[in-house]
Parts: C-alpha cells; structure tokens; sequence
C-alpha cells in the first residue's frame, strides 16, 4: 500500500511511505521482508487476500508504513523483546501522549485524564509463535494485518502485552502536516537527543 494514509500523494524525502518501512525492516537481519501489495527492491509483495499464516512460523513483525522513520534498532528490540516475552507475548511500540485529554461524561467535562496512563499506538507489533494459530483464526489475510489496532483488538486477552516506547521518529503520521514536522525532525536527527 503506497498510500495507506489515503492522502493523495503522501511521500517523505521525495520517497513513498512504504519504501522508508520496507527499507528499516530489511535492515533487521531476523526479520523476512514482505510487503502488502506490490513488492520492490526486491521485497516479495504479499496480496492483501492472501493467506499469511504458511509464512509465520516463529513469530510475526508488522511494521505501518505510516511510521515510517521508525528505526531499524526498534525493530530489532521489539524482537529481543519478544523473545523474552515468550510464545505468547505480543510486543507493541508506543509513544507518550503529549496533548491534555479531557474526560467527558454526559457532554460535560469532568476531569482530566493523567498521561503518564495513556500511550499512543506507533509501530512495530510484533506476536508470539504461540498466538499465530489464533490470530490467523481472526484475522487470516494479509490486508487485514494492515491496521495495528484491529490487530491488538483480535489479540486481546490472549497473551502478555509489553509495551516499549520507541524514538519520537517513530512516531505516527495522521496527515500531510505531520509530513512536514517529520521532515524537520529527521533534518535535527543526530543534532537533537532522544529523550
């Protein structure tokens, strides 16, 4: 998907979203590379209504394409982690939530909601050889696996979840905006600490 964002166009540093994600995943020597839709660069496109779970074996990597400067050594602790966590587990990158959020109750306002309880779904998923079978049962084409949230959704109550925030680069891009902020972001890249 050139385009998951449904934004006409959408490219980063004059290339497509989904060429950033192929390009950080290959950089991961443990992770097999495809692609929903057509492959590039040599990457095996996968086709949204094929079945994915013949490909599966000792887990599964999902990387959105709309994180698309996510680096590769995220990639690679959220395999690490993975291992540590076990068949079962289920390994998500997150980022903290910044913005106030406001508890509302019958269209009034009632309070605020404390951040540091509240993340923000980024990239990569990584699940479990030991949750493949029931994943596959929910979800068995490979279009599906395209949303990170349907697939927490279909995971839910099924294994260990281990959230680990990942660098703000990994962020999620929800529009055209963010395109802009990323491209300042990844120009101070090396010049800014992570925090």
């Amino acid at each position: 998907m050139e385009n998951p964002a449904g934004i006409p166009g959408l490219r980063l540093q004059g290339r497509p979203l989904l060429a950033h994600g192929t390009e950080t995943l290959g950089a991961v020597a443990t992770v097999q590379v495809r692609v929903l839709g057509r492959g590039q660069g040599g990457v095996l496109g996968l086709h949204p209504g094929e079945h994915w779970r013949s490909l599966a074996a000792d887990g599964l990597v999902l990387h959105d394409a709309l994180c698309p400067l996510l680096p590769a050594s995220a990639v690679r602790e959220a395999v690490q982690l993975l291992s540590a966590a076990g068949p079962r587990g289920v390994v998500v990158g997150v980022r903290p939530v910044t913005d106030t959020v406001k508890e509302v109750v019958d269209g009034a306002v009632v309070g605020t909601v404390d951040r540091d309880a509240l993340s923000a779904l980024a990239s990569p998923l990584a699940v479990g050889a030991g949750l493949l079978d029931a994943l596959a049962a929910r979800l068995p084409t490979a279009g599906q696996l395209a949303d990170l949230t349907v697939v927490l959704d279909a995971l839910e109550g099924l294994g260990t979840v281990v959230p680990f925030e990942v660098p703000s680069a990994g962020r999620r891009l929800t529009d055209a905006d963010d395109v802009v902020l990323m491209e300042c972001l990844h120009g101070l890249r090396g010049r800014l600490r992570e925090r």
